[in-house]
């Protein structure tokens, strides 16, 4: 099961890196909560796959250029899993930001029923000036 897992959100991350965002919302369960650090302009409890789309929407309309890619996907246990993420981005106002983020997930039933993110958010508010 933990393994199941592992590769259900390593799959997540790599159809992200794709560009294939219906791939990221049919493994987010109808009920999931992600949760992102509100002080940041993209921040707040999403709920669901279209919570989830809303997330990455706000995100996008930050950035001209953005990428996140796993340095590290570890089954943390039968229903968790840990991302330790690389965030490279060039903001709208010509800011970067270069830093890191975890996100720690749980699963049900194959889903993502939980997510949340933790990262250096004073990094990025310089960033975005």
């Amino acid at each position: 099961m933990a393994q199941d897992n592992v590769d259900i959100v390593q799959g997540a991350w790599d159809a992200f890196s794709r560009g294939d965002i219906d791939s990221v919302l049919d493994v987010i369960a109808p009920q999931a909560e992600t949760r992102v650090p509100e002080t940041l302009p993209w921040g707040g409890t999403f709920m669901g796959p279209d919570g989830f789309g809303e997330f990455l929407s706000r995100l996008s309309e930050s950035f001209t250029q953005f990428t996140a890619t796993p340095e590290k996907v570890l089954g943390a246990d039968d229903n968790h899993v840990v991302v330790v993420a690389k965030i490279k981005g060039r903001t709208k106002g010509g800011g970067t930001v270069e830093s890191s983020a975890a996100w720690i997930y749980q699963l049900r039933d194959g889903k993502i029923a939980d997510a949340e993110t933790f990262g250096d958010t004073a990094t990025v508010l310089e960033a975005l000036g």
